[in-house]
């Protein structure tokens, strides 16, 4: 197979209902530009649209809207009037680790003793387990609190009642039929009737802290000052940047740039983030990639570490760690992505195959969810990719593409897995290594049914049409307001017609990416396309182009200029 094999995008623009529009020009005196953008988001109020561009702190809803609030706040006061030794349990993913630092630190200010406990990624696996109650358990532990994880513990609930250990579960997970006998605050449980249901893990956490702070008439600074932690958690979450996690990640994102976490200042000093203008991508491809990668290679405890240190100087050296773990990650994961594109190459005929399924003895288990991802960015794929231990148990991680419910295809090969679970675009499944030859026939034929009649070719959506004379400064200081950018309020992705390129050339590794001119009736932008290098020659017989792209600022030895990031390219005909 060849790069020519490699499906092209194809660029949607996508249409509202030109009243809606027209009625948002009018009731906020806008350009039909930015109407049709604020239409996209479902911003068609005016208190709507007022709240999104100043959010609030006073717009936070009242945490006891959640059933078991109430009682939560009187069992960790009685906690803390009996000193009794609590325990945080988190997930070990940034959420969890977020979550758990933010309880941590929020809680010990309130008067409340407590430590904490993540499992190991590679040894225990995800969610609450016997093991680690039982190491709770003989530290004398008297309540545990959970955070990102716990909402389907029902058996270990129980067991740790039986153990004489109270149990409060915080989470944003989905929960099962039968819900853990136990306090339990999640925004997804039956019958909840908050109105928020996506909040991250961290962000629940936050509801705690402020029912605890209004209850308990503790200062709201105490939480206040801890948002850069939750919008930390939340941003890589990916929750939707919408209601509560607007106003988390607009003053959290405010908070990390002053921030007092020591932890947090030396990890964005290391990854050289830039402390007066936060964007989420320097959350979600800096910050959180290094604390995720001691979760991933084995050891979470370390994002906690850093967290919560006050000593400046180790701070810099628990970052510089996480750092190097992450290069690790990052080692093991190019190696495993290489090896599954020759094999995709050499082994695989795209045209008559749904999906990639691909399994190795020496890949490690930690990174082959990233893996999975950038093969479906590069193939169009549903993917799904195993790590094989010595004991002949296949671990992997799948991801998908529109119109493929990876569970559906999981649910048909049941009988052949340990265990399964995710959701339609994201799932993971353990098996026995000799059943994957089977599981990918199977795999594939359930593949082939749901995608027979689909367009795998990726899709890019565009936001709305413009001309290149509209990339104005002013412009983009407009759309600067919409910040924080993230899941439901991406940057606005734009899309012009009839445009010419200039002087297009490779840079780079490998000439992998573009960097070019773009023009249109006379009027010129700068432009990078990121994984569009082998377009070159295309590109330069072009006679006239479709783009879809995000409008930002590129800064070259002290000037900054606007700059075009080009996200879809189709040769108009």
């Amino acid at each position: 197979m060849n790069s020519e094999s490699i499906p092209r995008e194809t660029i949607h623009l996508r249409t509202y209902a030109q009243s809606t529009v027209e009625r948002l020009m009018k009731l906020l005196s806008i350009s039909e530009t930015l109407a049709t953008i604020l239409a996209g988001r479902g911003l068609t109020e005016f208190e709507q649209s007022k709240k999104f561009f100043n959010p609030h702190m006073d717009d936070f809803l009242d945490p006891f809207l959640f059933p078991h609030m109430d009682a939560v706040v009187q069992r960790l006061l009685q906690a803390r009037h009996a000193e009794e030794n609590v325990f945080i349990y988190g997930d070990y993913d940034v959420d969890g680790i977020t979550g758990t630092s933010f309880f941590l630190r929020f809680l010990r200010k309130i008067g409340i003793s407590c430590d904490y406990y993540i499992p190991n990624r590679l040894t225990e696996g995800y969610g609450i387990s016997r093991a680690g109650i039982d190491t709770i358990a003989a530290q004398q532990a008297d309540l545990i609190l959970s955070v990102d994880t716990g909402i389907t513990a029902v058996e270990e609930v129980a067991y740790a009642a039986s153990l004489g250990i109270d149990m409060i579960i915080t989470d944003h997970h989905e929960p099962k039929e039968t819900e853990p006998d136990c306090l339990v605050i999640d925004p997804k449980s039956h019958q909840c009737p908050f109105p928020d249901a996506n909040l991250s893990g961290v962000g629940v956490a936050l509801k705690v802290a402020q029912a605890l702070t209004q209850r308990g008439d503790f200062p709201p600074s105490y939480w206040q000052e801890e948002l850069d932690l939750v919008a930390l958690g939340t941003a890589a979450d990916l929750v939707p940047f919408t209601g509560e996690n607007r106003i988390i990640t607009y003053y959290g994102y405010r908070q990390m740039s002053q921030t007092t976490c020591h932890g947090l200042r030396a990890l964005m000093e290391v990854q050289k983030v830039r402390e007066g203008d936060i964007t989420t991508a320097d959350i979600v491809f800096k910050l959180a990639p290094a604390i995720n990668a001691a979760g991933r290679m084995g050891d979470p405890q370390r994002g906690v570490k850093l967290l919560l240190c006050e000593d400046p100087a180790k701070c810099q050296l628990y970052a510089k760690e996480l750092l190097q773990k992450n290069h690790e990650r990052r080692s093991h994961n190019t190696k495993v992505e290489r090896e599954v594109e020759e094999w995709v190459q050499n082994s695989i005929d795209l045209s008559s195959q749904f999906g990639i399924v691909a399994a190795q003895r020496e890949w490690h288990v930690g990174v082959v969810g990233i893996a999975a991802s950038k093969i479906v960015e590069k193939y169009s794929r549903p993917s799904f990719i195993f790590a094989i231990d010595d004991s002949g148990i296949a671990r992997g991680s799948a991801r998908s593409v529109d119109g493929c419910n990876l569970i559906a295809a999981l649910d048909e090969c049941q009988d052949l897995l340990i265990q399964y679970g995710g959701h339609k675009m994201a799932a993971g499944a353990t098996m026995k290594a000799d059943n994957l030859a089977e599981f990918t026939q199977r795999f594939n034929t359930s593949l082939s049914r749901q995608l027979a009649h689909g367009d795998l070719r990726p899709r890019v959506y565009a936001d709305v049409e413009v001309r290149v004379a509209q990339l104005t400064p002013k412009f983009f200081a407009t759309l600067a307001r919409m910040r924080p950018f993230g899941p439901n309020n991406m940057r606005p992705v734009f899309f012009s017609k009839a445009v010419q390129i200039h002087a297009p050339k490779r840079v780079g590794k490998g000439g992998a990416h573009l960097k070019m001119r773009v023009s249109q009736d006379k009027q010129f932008v700068d432009a990078i396309a990121f994984g569009f290098g082998d377009r070159l020659q295309e590109l330069t017989t072009a006679r006239s182009i479709s783009l879809a792209y995000t409008l930002g600022q590129n800064t070259y030895r002290g000037t900054t200029t606007l700059q075009i990031t080009v996200k879809g390219i189709e040769i108009e005909k």
